[in-house]
């Protein structure tokens, strides 16, 4: 039976108003305007029964929209990613030549890879649904809101597993560390949120207060960026297998300097010994610089000094390694300039695309100035940001280990580099937190390899054991808890993907049916937009 559909049309959200929104931004007023001023207590009976018609319909075409749309981001995420990859492999070779360096994915690699990924997207959504349809079914819509959508979640967090298709290359064998870690940090967020809603409720413990009281605070999220910061950094000049794959290479490549410089100064930094000191700047001299150039020559005078003198110009090595014949504060901003260069490729289509996509008809109108400046100032503003956070990295050690510290060594190194992560400060304060975040499970991934390498905890049972499929699953059931129950903890556009795929309106009656079309959504170009308070409270489509 052909139902007929409204489309609301109401003012977009303030353009700064998500710009605000930080570990705090969590409160319950949408929930109880929604509430207060509905009557869906008074007319649903919430154990109507399953087999009605009209909801087997609903349940059927859920389920069925759901696969198919997470299948479509999938091969688009995926898909877009390993294009990319194809692409900058391609350029490199035709620069390098075609028979030099490592060749890169193959055109049939990144189709099973893109299959894989968007397979498991399909085996996510469609477990999902139907467990939560099923669960609905047997215990009552009504009786179990309160923990179905997490069930939910946990039982098909193992579709990761399909994730690494049978075959691609190591197909079985890949662990998504960095995707679980990333989705369970996530969850912990929209937790601490909604701990946040209830914290000065009279019900809540002491010790529960007192818990939630660091993610109170307005910085929080520079504090977890600068814990980040102090991980990554510290493995990325001390133990550099610890960050692997393309992270790794993100790393490499913005640190602005050659391998041979990281090796350098590893060296020297965890030299315990004059004669080990001397060694390292031996090497050091003779694998940077050409014999006989003033920074050779500069490098090799302090190695021949005695052990005590030797000792005490240790402060001077990272100036030594990192910009012979200049100062701190003149590479300080050499390289900024050079590492803006460098972020300014990455951050322009990243912003630029989504704009084009999603505001493409708004960009040929009035205010199409406006939002291509915001989209211009955001690329700026990251572009500023991972400019100063490279530049700080290098700044902060030298600094330190001249001014404080009279040394050189593997902890002044691990004290330093986290002054680099109050380069976040010049992002908004939405972004922030997701850089904290992102950083943060790339940090623990790093933290688990070095846990792993130091012998505390043992080979056999990390390469036995599936902690990441425990990690999504965990962090799955989470999120799709907050999802049913707690959706204002959400930030709008994580609400907007989560409601394209399993479903955006009838949350109040939990006969939750899809509304917006994938045309909607890819050709419209965002005139249907809503704003964000009204997109997160119930609404009543079911009838």
């Amino acid at each position: 039976m052909a139902r007929k559909k409204e489309r609301h049309r109401e003012p977009p959200a303030g353009p700064d108003e998500e710009d605000k929104l930080s570990w705090r931004s969590a409160g319950g007023d949408v929930w109880e305007r929604a509430l207060d001023e509905s009557d869906i207590s008074r007319d649903v009976d919430p154990d109507k029964s399953f087999f009605d018609t009209d909801d087997v319909t609903r349940a059927v075409d859920r389920l069925t929209t759901a696969m198919v749309r997470a299948g479509g981001v999938g091969c688009v995420l995926k898909g877009g990613l390993n294009l990319f990859s194809w692409l900058a492999g391609r350029s490199k070779s035709r620069r390098r030549g075609s028979t030099s360096g490592k060749p890169g994915p193959s055109v049939r690699d990144a189709l099973h890879d893109t299959a894989a990924f968007a397979s498991f997207l399909v085996a996510f959504a469609g477990t999902y649904v139907s467990v939560d349809e099923c669960l609905a079914l047997r215990y009552g819509k009504q009786q179990s809101k309160q923990w179905r959508a997490a069930v939910a979640g946990l039982v098909a967090g193992p579709a990761l597993l399909l994730a690494d298709g049978p075959h691609v290359k190591g197909g079985g064998a890949k662990r998504h560390y960095g995707l679980a870690t990333y989705l369970w940090l996530r969850s912990t967020v929209l937790i601490a949120r909604c701990g946040l809603k209830r914290r000065d409720s009279r019900d809540t413990h002491p010790l529960a207060k007192a818990a939630l009281a660091p993610f109170a605070h307005e910085h929080a999220d520079v504090a977890l960026m600068m814990a980040s910061t102090w991980v990554i950094l510290s493995c990325f000049v001390l133990k550099p297998d610890a960050l692997q794959g393309a992270y790794g290479s993100f790393l490499n490549k913005h640190g602005g300097k050659t391998k041979a410089h990281y090796a350098a100064l590893r060296a020297m930094a965890l030299a315990s010994t004059a004669a080990q000191t001397r060694d390292a700047i031996r090497s050091a001299a003779i694998a940077l610089f050409p014999t006989g150039s003033t920074a050779h020559e500069a490098l090799m005078n302090v190695a021949n000094m005695d052990d005590g003198s030797l000792l005490a110009a240790k402060p001077t090595l990272w100036g030594l390694v990192l910009y012979p014949g200049s100062d701190a504060l003149a590479h300080f901003f050499g390289f900024y300039r050079e590492a803006l260069g460098r972020a300014l490729p990455i951050y322009v289509p990243l912003y630029a695309i989504p704009a084009l996509i999603v505001h493409r008809h708004r960009l040929l109108g009035p205010r199409g100035g406006v939002l291509a400046m915001r989209a211009a100032a955001g690329a700026g503003r990251s572009s500023a940001f991972l400019a100063a956070y490279c530049a700080c990295a290098w700044l902060a050690p030298d600094a330190l280990q001249r001014l404080v510290f009279g040394t050189l060594s593997g902890w002044t190194v691990s004290v330093s580099v986290p002054l680099a992560g109050l380069a976040v400060l010049i992002e908004k304060p939405s972004r922030r937190q997701e850089l904290g975040v992102y950083c943060a499970s790339r940090a623990l991934e790093a933290a688990a390899v070095c846990l792993v390498s130091w012998g505390w905890v043992p080979r056999r049972l990390a390469a036995r054991t599936r902690a990441d499929v425990a990690l999504f699953a965990a962090g799955a059931a989470a999120i799709m808890h907050c999802y049913n129950t707690e959706r204002d903890v959400f930030r709008s556009k994580y609400l907007n993907v989560l409601d394209f795929v399993f479903g955006n309106a009838g949350h109040g009656r939990q006969c939750i049916r899809h509304v917006g079309s994938y045309y909607q959504v890819a050709f419209v170009g965002g005139d249907t937009h809503k704003n964000e308070s009204a997109s997160r409270q119930f609404r009543d489509v079911s009838s």
